[in-house]
């Protein structure tokens, strides 16, 4: 039989959820909406069905997860332990791989794994250290292709395929804005309803046998188009990350518009990217109206529109005439990968097809005019407080 399994993305630890379990239908496990920066769904492993938070990331192919042994987590991350699950087989084979974050290294194990109640047999890479943010994070659910893996045994989706839980190598991703319920992650399927009506699914092949890349001919702004060759579909990506010489190229059109950015590395939520712009309003509508729509060109007949409010993140209020906004934009040393990470999937729904070698794009429910995060600086009453504190000094 053909179960098609759903996780559900939701942001919610105090409530407790209900779960329908039944063929054709699906099966949703919570997760964490970290500030739009990471999504991550619950497993359990082992006989004991020790519960493990994972992030999503389609840009890589193996399953960590952090063993009770491992040093530098965070207490708050749950751990895994080998010993205290009767069907653990630790092969204490090692591997490392090298992410972005740092290296992580470990052992190689054999253990039952529950997407909620449905098990399948599964390896998987056992942390033993690791480096960057890793150590809040907990453990990594690679989606990527199996032959991009370090574990030679079958992946998650392979497992899935292998052990007839789906009849095909394909999931769909459909994510929701911060704070809200009901983002998911469907493998073995895709849901239409969180497609818009006026819709369909556009499928592009991919160009690679290893990874979601696929060709595009660039981005463009207006009639101004900047050359990218290739664009990789990255949930484990925050930001929309362009290439150094698109980047600069498309500034100085924003720069044209009267919009004004610049670089800079921030090291916490919400300003995670690093381009950062100053517009002269201050009011919603004025400051979507400044920005242009950026459009992703596939081919001559597909482009992949992305509107001000789907990549900028929040806008305070200066004054009385400007306004500094955050976007999910980052500037990339490399020289011709656009990298079209969470800032993207917020827009489109996704399919992720290994069997077929492919990707589609569908404008999401969530595509509807997103509201931005708009702040006032409370100038006036920083200045009140200060007079006050000085009053207090010369009192004393």
């Amino acid at each position: 039989m053909i179960i098609t399994v759903l996780l559900g993305i939701l942001f919610q630890e105090a409530q407790s959820i209900r779960y329908q379990i039944q063929r054709h239908q699906t099966i949703m496990d919570p997760i964490h909406d970290i500030h739009q920066v990471e999504y991550r769904v619950q497993m359990q492993f082992g006989s004991q069905k020790q519960p493990m938070e994972l992030i999503i990331d389609t840009g890589s192919s193996d399953l960590w997860i952090p063993s009770i042994d491992a040093k530098g987590f965070l207490n708050n991350v749950n751990r895994y332990d080998c010993k205290g699950s009767s069907t653990c087989i630790n092969t204490h084979s090692s591997y490392s791989v090298f992410y972005d974050d740092g290296p992580i290294s470990g052992t190689l194990v054999w253990d039952q794994v529950w997407m909620h109640n449905i098990k399948f047999n599964q390896s998987f890479l056992l942390i033993e250290r690791a480096s960057g943010n890793m150590a809040s994070s907990g453990g990594i659910l690679g989606l990527g292709f199996n032959s991009n893996a370090a574990n030679p045994n079958p992946s998650i989706l392979e497992s899935l395929y292998q052990q007839k839980l789906i009849s095909k190598k394909y999931f769909s991703l459909y994510l929701k804005d911060e704070g809200e319920f009901g983002s998911y992650i469907l493998f073995g399927g895709i849901d239409m309803e969180f497609i818009q009506k006026d819709q369909k699914i556009s499928y592009v092949p991919l160009i690679s046998d290893t990874s979601y890349l696929m060709g595009i001919e660039g981005m463009s702004i207006d009639d101004e188009l900047f050359s990218i060759t290739t664009a990789l579909v990255d949930s484990g990506t925050s930001c929309l990350t362009v290439p150094a010489v698109a980047m600069d190229d498309m500034l100085q059109v924003f720069a044209a518009k009267g919009v004004e950015c610049s670089y800079r590395v921030e090291n916490y939520a919400p300003s995670y990217c690093t381009v950062h712009c100053f517009v002269n309003a201050t009011n919603e509508q004025g400051i979507i109206d400044s920005f242009p729509i950026i459009k992703i060109r596939v081919n001559s007949s597909f482009e992949l529109l992305l509107n001000p409010q789907d990549y900028l993140y929040s806008c305070t209020i200066l004054d009385g005439s400007q306004s500094k906004c955050n976007t999910k934009l980052e500037r990339s040393q490399s020289d011709d990968i656009l990298l079209l990470g969470d800032a993207f999937l917020h827009s489109y729904y996704t399919v992720f097809d290994q069997t077929d070698k492919q990707m589609g794009f569908a404008h999401s429910i969530n595509n509807k005019g997103l509201k931005l995060h708009v702040k006032t600086r409370h100038l006036v009453n920083f200045a009140q407080m200060l007079i006050l504190y000085i009053a207090l000094l010369l009192v004393i």
